[in-house]
């Protein structure tokens, strides 16, 4: 067999090869007697015609089947001769048959990127501490004591900051409804009935507490706030918003006191003594899991700002549709309309390929590290993503294990789990430098 490779960009290699007439001819008569075995000829029994008879009855069969067996055959031969890392084969064209009986044919390869690892052990990270400060379970505590809080209604006095205000309010922009004006305005901006807020500096839009405070219930209020510059939807910024405000209800929060009986409040049996080593237990484990992914956060970009390197476009193209798919779903939870989304499609798109192109090499640096390093997804380990998955989704193993074999997914998982496991040897391999949290977010 002689094969050659040519090398193209964009992550692509065409195998040239050509089989010598002796295989060629050895996996013709094996097909032909396949067909031999079952053919129906007028005139002979079943498996009783002659070979050339066969041959010349069915010969387009027959070629067509040896096609696909040679080039199946061959192709991955072809591979491992030339120690391709191959991520899939695109296509197979060229198929030219001989007088002679050679075959010759090009089969389409689709290839790792090339590159050289960087330095990949001691990876500069810089996070917080781990350990829970007193001002952390202190803030915990008021957490909890704001969800059991109980509220009153206040009568005979007017609104002040602090307070809850239940408003009906409707919000315009140059006289027309702030959505119908500009559709990328939050809805919360927009308007409400019974609406909920506590008057501080964050409610809506910096002075919107000072104009309403004084407010009595069943009095009304109009008022105009100027968008600051660095709003986050820059296309109100620096617009000038009006509200109309009633206030329906003045509510004070009451914070139950910090005593064993509201330890049992949050859960029964808990002294506040255990409420606390619990709650700074809880603390403990989320603030570990922040830091295990902003760990993992910057090698990663440490890694890709340090490759560079072609990508499958082909790979790009669908990781950039998947990221788009995403992208969408998250922005209609949020309420935003089809028209809004239609609007930013370009700034999706490029986001999207963006981000794909990063994740793309990412995942192409950890693969190659895990080769180099001979982290492997076990059987165990698989089992044990799939029963969380199972879990996630809330039906059974066997059957979790079967959609995802339809979907032909399993093969993702296991990417899935391969490039935690990678992570997880490079965190742990990481020059870890504790900092605060102002110096780690500058």
């Amino acid at each position: 067999m002689n094969v050659e490779v040519e090398n193209l960009p964009n992550c692509i290699a065409s195998l040239h090869i050509e089989l010598p007439p002796d295989r060629v001819t050895k996996v013709w008569d094996e097909v032909a007697k396949e067909f031999r075995q079952v053919a129906r000829i007028p005139g002979f029994r079943p498996g009783k015609a002659p070979q050339h008879v066969v041959e010349a009855k069915f010969r387009k069969q027959i070629q067509e089947e040896l096609t696909k067996k040679l080039v199946t055959e061959t192709t991955r031969e072809a591979i491992r001769e030339k120690g391709l890392k191959v991520l899939s084969i695109s296509e197979v064209d060229d198929v030219e048959f001989t007088p002679e009986r050679s075959m010759r044919f090009t089969a389409t390869l689709i290839i790792s990127p090339e590159f050289e690892l960087p330095e990949y052990k001691a990876i500069p990270v810089k996070v917080p501490s781990a350990q829970i400060t007193d001002q952390e379970l202190d803030n915990g505590i008021q957490s909890l004591r704001e969800r059991h809080a109980t509220f009153s209604d206040v009568e005979g006095r007017p609104l002040e900051k602090g307070d809850f205000a239940v408003i009906d309010y409707t919000t315009t922009l140059n006289g027309q409804a702030l959505l119908e004006a500009e559709p990328k305005a939050p809805k919360m901006l927009a308007g409400g009935k019974d609406f909920w807020i506590k008057l501080d500096d964050n409610s809506f839009l910096k002075g919107f507490s000072d104009q309403v405070a004084g407010l009595k219930a069943g009095e009304m209020r109009e008022l105009d706030l100027t968008v600051p510059a660095d709003y986050p939807t820059a296309e109100l910024a620096g617009k000038s918003l009006h509200f109309s405000v009633a206030l329906k209800g003045i509510k004070t929060m009451q914070l139950p006191e910090v005593t064993d009986e509201f330890a049992t409040q949050v859960a029964d049996g808990l002294t506040l003594e255990k409420l606390k080593e619990t709650l700074k237990a809880q603390l403990a484990a989320e603030k570990e899991r922040r830091l295990r992914t902003l760990k993992q956060n910057q090698i990663i970009d440490y890694l890709v700002s340090r490759v560079e390197c072609e990508l499958p476009q082909s790979y790009v193209k669908d990781e950039t549709r998947r990221i788009m798919s995403e992208i969408v779903q998250q922005n209609q939870l949020r309420g935003i309309s089809e028209d809004v989304l239609r609007e930013n499609q370009k700034n999706i798109i490029s986001a999207a390929s963006r981000n794909a192109k990063e994740r793309l090499k990412a995942n192409f640096i950890l693969a190659k590290i895990a080769d180099k390093e001979g982290i492997e997804v076990s059987g165990q380990d698989l089992k044990e993503r799939v029963q969380m998955l199972a879990h996630q989704y809330r039906m059974s193993f066997d059957k979790m294990m079967s959609e995802l074999n339809e979907k032909g997914a399993l093969g993702q998982v296991r990417d899935e789990v391969l490039m935690g496991k990678v992570l997880d040897f490079l965190t742990s391999n990481a020059n870890v430098e504790i900092r605060s949290e102002e110096a780690v977010n500058s």
